[in-house]
Parts: C-alpha cells; sequence; structure tokens
C-alpha cells in the first residue's frame, strides 16, 4: 500500500512493505499484519479486549497477545481470513502478552479514527518484556516444520562430506 501526502508544494510518499513493518515496536508477546479496513477488523475481533495500534507510517498494525497465546492470536487470524503470509508474531508460540497497561479496544478505536499515528506513539512504550534471551520471533506452523527440515538437511549434507 503506498500514500502520497501533500502539503502545500512538498510532497511525501510512503512505501510500505518494507522490512520495517516486519518489526513490531513492542518486545511483548504481540503479532502484526498489514493495515486494511478488512484486516484491521480481524484484528479487532481476535485481539479480545486489547486494542489495535499502527505502526511504520500506518503501513501495519499490531495486538498483544493479552489472555491468550500467540499461538491462539495467530490461528484467530488465519480463521478469520488473514493470509498466512501476512502475519508476524514476537515471541515464543505459547507465550502471553506480559505488559501492564495496554490500550483497550475501545481506546484504541477512538483514537483509530481519529489520528493513526498518535495512537501508535502513545502505546508503543507501554509495554515492557521481562525477555532476556533476545529476539525471537514465531513463525507459522507451516515455516517452522520447514525450517527444521533445513537445519536438519543442512547437517545430513554436512556429515555426509565430512565422512561421518
Amino acid at each position: 500500500m503506498a500514500t502520497t501526502t501533500t502539503t502545500g508544494s512538498a510532497a511525501t510518499s510512503t512505501v510500505c512493505g518494507t522490512s520495517a513493518q516486519y518489526e513490531l515496536p513492542v518486545k511483548d508477546a504481540a503479532c502484526g499484519i498489514p493495515n486494511s479496513d478488512k484486516y484491521e477488523g480481524y484484528l479487532s475481533k481476535c485481539a479480545k479486549s486489547v486494542g489495535v495500534t499502527s505502526y511504520n507510517n500506518d503501513c501495519a498494525i499490531y495486538a498483544l497477545a493479552v489472555d491468550q497465546s500467540v499461538q491462539d492470536l495467530t490461528d484467530c487470524l488465519y480463521d478469520a481470513g488473514v493470509k498466512w503470509k501476512d502475519v508476524w508474531c514476537y515471541g515464543s508460540t505459547n507465550a502471553t502478552a506480559t505488559a501492564a497497561s495496554y490500550p483497550t479496544s475501545k481506546e484504541t478505536s477512538s483514537a483509530l479514527s481519529t489520528d493513526k499515528k498518535k495512537s501508535s506513539t502513545s502505546t508503543s512504550s507501554s509495554a515492557t518484556s521481562t525477555s532476556t534471551s533476545g529476539a525471537t520471533v514465531t513463525l507459522p506452523n507451516a515455516h517452522t516444520s520447514l525450517k527444521g527440515v533445513m537445519v536438519l538437511s543442512t547437517l545430513f549434507v554436512g556429515a555426509v562430506f565430512m565422512g561421518i
């Protein structure tokens, strides 16, 4: 989704789909998807009482996995109709959000309709994480098994060439 904003004689262009879109602005159990009217409704429904927040110049939206696991949130998004390639998450599949405070869906809905950028800025710093092991990205189940196959294949090929 590309948007162009014109102010006076200066024009700026925002290109969506860059790598920054796939980096959630929180280090807590959460999932993000591209920002579209259809997808926003799906994420609002799946995020339960937690609000949806936009980021990356309104190119993407995310919600914390509060009172549910990252896997439950992704399953709900897939069941709702979000394409598997359009879901990215932070945290392990059984992780739940540790945020002490977060926007509710009612608060975020009114903020999104009036000023998406303001909502993103005000909520991005409210989440905290107790994880010390570094970034963990959760991939859909199809990618996880493919990843495992690739690792095992690489080990097997290495063993054959090393003569073990």
